[in-house]
């Protein structure tokens, strides 16, 4: 016959090796799921496909890449790229003077780009972009980059997000005023939906989709395909973005300031 005090230390014993299987288990789950972090983060790369329906490249630099080798780039069939200029009503890129002088030299079409910050005055925004970027006849229209980030939070709020709309559609205005043109709008998935589907429909779209291919039916007039976040180019340690144009290199022309 077990004894009362025997069933108690058994009960207690399976629950301590229960308890060290589920945790066991967490850490395991945990670790697989660093695992598979670091991989997409930093174990993938990706490279222009050489039999790609795509045949005009590009890539997007800003100063968190280092200057890049644009005779290389030349060398390597990028055709163009856009650099960023200003963010919201007081930052210049750093690299972007350097980026745009070089780009130039080595014969790569260039555009310049604006990260626009939520709720900001859209008035004060343009007057930035358009002291500092030079955006030069021949070169690709000016670029509106619209995505979360942590300055520029997901919102519930209907007031704010209502503002981040005017503010938006201030900016786009001034800058179609003062260029002649209008704006792409570089966006994701995410944010095309909310922010730009509805509000700017008239609008040529570059989209960042590193998961997939854009269809017309998702993304109305996209003309540039950020497909990936982690391009490699020769001699440069980081990752790079890389771009498709969608039609002909010819009809950049399109797409260019006259």
């Amino acid at each position: 016959m077990e004894r009362q005090g025997d069933g108690k230390m058994k009960r207690k014993m399976h629950l301590q090796r229960g308890q060290m299987i589920i945790v066991v288990s967490t850490l395991i789950i945990f670790f697989l799921i660093l695992v598979y972090y670091f991989y997409i983060q930093y174990g993938q790369s990706a490279t222009f496909d050489k039999d790609n329906k795509y045949s005009v490249k590009g890539v997007d630099v800003s100063h968190h890449n280092p200057i890049l080798n644009w005779k290389e780039l030349e060398s390597q069939n990028i055709h163009f790229a856009y650099i960023k200029a200003t963010e919201g009503t007081d930052h210049d890129d750093r690299n972007y003077k350097y980026n745009y002088e070089l780009a130039k030299e080595n014969n790569v079409k260039i555009g310049s780009y604006h990260f626009y910050s939520f709720g900001v005055s859209g008035h004060d925004q343009a007057r930035h972009f358009i002291r500092v970027a030079r955006c030069e006849p021949g070169d690709l229209v000016p670029a509106i980059d619209i995505e979360h980030s942590p300055a520029n939070p997901y919102t519930k709020d209907t007031v704010f997000f209502n503002l981040i709309i005017r503010e938006l559609t201030v900016l786009e205005n001034e800058l179609y005023e003062y260029y002649g043109v209008h704006p792409l709008m570089y966006t994701n998935r995410d944010c095309y939906k909310l922010y730009v589907e509805k509000y700017f429909p008239g609008n040529r779209v570059w989209i960042s989709s590193p998961e997939e291919e854009p269809e017309d039916k998702d993304v109305k007039n996209w003309v540039i395909w950020q497909f990936t976040h982690k391009g490699k180019l020769p001699d440069i340690a980081e990752n790079v973005d890389f771009n498709y144009f969608r039609y002909s290199y010819d009809r950049l022309n399109e797409i260019s300031i006259p």
